[in-house]
């Protein structure tokens, strides 16, 4: 009964939502070029998803690592489509999303993304189109905006970090930003079937590599120091949440 409430609110409310954004993005797009103000209503909707469920928990750790005056390349680990508005409770900075084309012709989904002016990457294509969202990524940073990207390129079918690919490390180091690794848990267990579980989604931010260290150190190390950095974290707290289980 809970699961089914939820859903009803949550497909109601999201209408509403997307009525919003329309008017707003007619209201702003002529001044607001990063679309700060779709981003901040984006940020209230989406932390409004977990607080509707009472069953229920989400815990953002590390704030304090963000410079709001700061643009970042941010790396994230994919578990599931719930990652997107998990993402949105990131403080303090505006940011693009780096999806894939297919995404954009998703119902309602799709059209926020483009009004959001996110950025496009066609991975059916040679490495030159799958690059090709550098120069748009570009102009975003050097604007101040952030861009987010999930480096494994696809949703873990199992919740684990799988390899990472290089267009994130490639950008930041082009742009001269920091990466700011962050790593999320929970994405993955709120849901079975369609029956909504008691659930804690927690996302980790963790300190940035500075932009000095991905200019001089090699691509693929910077890589891996992130991957390893990313699966570590992971475990830990995966490791808190069994313990917490283990005292309840």
């Amino acid at each position: 009964m809970v699961s089914i409430l939820y859903y009803l609110v949550l497909l109601a409310w999201s209408l509403a939502y997307f009525v919003f954004m329309l008017l707003l993005f007619a209201l702003t797009v002529a001044f607001d070029r990063e679309r700060k103000a779709l981003h901040a209503a984006s940020r209230f909707w989406a932390r409004s998803i977990f607080f509707l469920n009472p069953l229920w928990r989400l815990r953002v750790e590390g704030r304090e690592h963000i410079d709001p005056k700061g643009a970042y390349v941010v790396t994230v680990n994919h578990q599931s489509m719930v990652d997107i508005p998990l993402m949105y409770v990131l403080p303090k900075i505006n940011f693009k999303w780096v999806a894939k084309s297919g995404v954009y012709k998703w119902p309602l989904f799709g059209v926020v993304l483009w009004l959001h002016g996110d950025i496009t990457v066609d991975d059916r294509g040679s490495v030159r189109k799958t690059l090709g969202f550098m120069s748009k990524g570009l102009e975003h940073l050097h604007r101040g905006t952030s861009v987010i990207i999930f480096p494994e390129g696809s949703r873990s079918r199992d919740g684990e970090v799988h390899n990472f690919k290089e267009g994130a490390f490639l950008l930041a180091r082009e742009a001269g930003v920091p990466i700011l690794p962050c790593v999320i848990d929970g994405a993955k267990t709120f849901i079975k079937g369609w029956r909504v579980r008691c659930n804690t989604f927690t996302v980790r931010i963790t300190p940035p590599v500075p932009a000095g260290k991905v200019a001089e150190t090699p691509v693929r190390e910077v890589l891996a120091e992130v991957r390893e950095r990313t699966v570590s974290e992971l475990a830990a707290i995966r490791g808190r949440e069994k313990k917490t289980e283990k005292e309840r």
